[in-house]
């Protein structure tokens, strides 16, 4: 999976809706400024559904 947004070969834009709670919890770490580095919450949600792939797709999880 790409680790640089801007060189998507095809991106697609897709739209998530979260609870107000977790934009807030999301902006905390942010700006924290410890190893939580991201630059906006796209780049946050986009890493957090690549990890999670990569968990589903463990040995645990056989893909089709």
């Amino acid at each position: 999976m790409s680790k640089n947004p801007r060189r998507f070969a095809k991106p697609v834009r897709l739209i998530v809706s979260v609870e107000a709670e977790v934009v807030k919890a999301i902006d905390r770490l942010m700006t924290q400024g410890r190893h939580h580095g991201h630059r906006n919450r796209g780049e946050f949600v986009r890493l957090a559904v690549e990890r999670e792939l990569a968990r589903c797709q463990s040995d645990d999880y056989p893909s089709p």
